[in-house]
């Protein structure tokens, strides 16, 4: 067997020629989802379903859209609000696509399930729809009285949650295939947090006339998110602490050389809070607790980590820089009973999004998975009800993206090995 010359340096191949091609536009962007074009090159769709996808609208999104749409074409594209980039919502109309840009979370959670049963009801065909958050968890009863809806994919661990949470009220009507708790949605999830330093440690460089290097930090929620940014901010010598509300988490972050504190004391010391609970970080009751001139910052999905809603009630809120192209919202609130102020980013919204937070083959790999998972949807009648994406079908994308994206994997003389072959291989003699 010959030895690879390059070994761990060459794990990664280099940017497809057609990426290279556009690295200076600025926008690239065909040919970076290699995975995801062999899984659509090689499905076939004989009840010619159609699919609904609800996106973050970035230019990395496109690729993404027109893979899908190849297969199963897309009827509505829908860009979550926080995150639409304007010119890559202009790239996909000019191709054709409906895209449709809500006003507001509230707007998402409350009324879009409308627009989309209205799709659905205007075709003959089988329509599902891929999300992210879970904004039609509320409304699978609505949805399900469409004949042609089928059900829908979701991405992110909140969503799922939304989903778990409706369930527990009311049984849901549809089937809903989760990729939030698999393995290879936890590889995303460890970049996400490293991503949301990035964007933290640019606007606190180009805006903010900051840096991170000593600065003290307050991670909420130590989760796969909480982890990376964490990592992230100790990589710029930041002085961190964590807090999570389950106590067995909190000795795991001080075994790895974090400090857990009480949340209180958290919010009295550090200068700079990143929420990655996905659930409500702070609320107004915490206000008291806070450090004068503390920046708040969220690590997860839509505004849940900061009560906005009731910060406005009991503050005063003064727009320090607006919300540009190239340039971060940031609010200073001032507790009007006692003059206490604070800055929150990007109104509360995730501040990755700030950038570009995921690209090159993780990017791919997730993209392949949510693919996987409307193929399996499609594919089969389920009941109604959460369904994780299960083993082999993560097996699938995994065997393909080590053969793409690994130079080693990918090897004449690698072919056979017996990671090719697992789980089988596991009792090869």
């Amino acid at each position: 067997m010959k030895t690879p010359q390059k070994s761990f340096y060459g794990m990664r191949r280099g940017l497809p020629p057609t990426h290279q091609k556009n690295i200076e536009s600025g926008i690239d962007i065909e040919g970076h989802l290699l995975v995801l074009k062999q899984l659509t090159e090689e499905t076939t769709n004989p009840t010619n379903a159609h699919s609904i996808i609800l996106q973050h609208i970035r230019s990395t999104t496109i690729e993404y859209v027109d893979r899908v749409n190849s297969v199963y074409p897309v009827d509505l594209v829908i860009a979550i609000c926080y995150s639409a980039d304007p010119e890559s919502v202009k790239i996909l109309r000019a191709k054709g696509y409906d895209v449709y840009v809500p006003q507001s979370i509230d707007e998402m959670l409350n009324q879009l399930w409308k627009r989309v049963a209205e799709k659905a009801k205007s075709v003959s065909y089988p329509v599902v729809v891929q999300e992210v958050g879970g904004y039609f968890a509320d409304w699978t009863r609505e949805l399900s009285a469409v004949p042609n809806f089928k059900g829908c994919v979701e991405d992110t661990a909140n969503g799922l949650w939304r989903y778990q949470a409706a369930a527990a009220k009311k049984p849901l009507a549809l089937p809903v295939i989760s990729m939030a708790d698999t393995p290879l949605k936890h590889v995303e999830d460890a970049l996400i947090g490293d991503a949301c330093v990035y964007s933290l440690e640019k606007v606190m460089r180009t805006q903010m006339a900051s840096i991170l290097e000593g600065v003290r930090c307050g991670v909420i929620g130590w989760g796969h998110i909480g982890k990376s940014a964490a990592a992230a901010l100790a990589g710029r010598h930041a002085i961190v602490s964590i807090y999570d509300i389950n106590p067995v988490v909190n000795m795991l972050a001080y075994a790895q050389g974090y400090y857990p504190m009480p949340l209180a004391q958290m919010m009295s010391d550090v200068d700079i809070i990143i929420g990655c609970s996905g659930r409500r970080s702070i609320r107004v009751a915490d206000l008291d607790a806070l450090r004068n001139g503390i920046i708040l910052c969220s690590g997860a999905s839509k505004n849940i980590e900061f009560d906005l809603e009731g910060f406005a009630s009991v503050c005063d809120i003064q727009e320090i820089a607006a919300d540009k192209p190239d340039r971060c919202a940031i609010q200073k609130y001032t507790v009007r009973k006692t003059g206490k102020w604070f800055y929150i980013l990007d109104k509360g919204t995730p501040v990755d999004f700030l950038d570009m937070p995921l690209q090159g083959a993780i990017l791919d790999c997730t993209c392949s998975e949510l693919f996987v998972c409307v193929r399996e949807l499609v594919s089969k009648p389920h009941d109604p009800g959460i369904i994780s994406l299960t083993d082999d079908l993560q097996m699938i994308v995994a065997k393909k993206w080590l053969r793409t994206h690994s130079e080693v994997f990918s090897t004449e003389d690698a072919k056979e090995d017996k990671v090719f072959f697992f789980p089988e291989s596991w009792n090869w003699q």
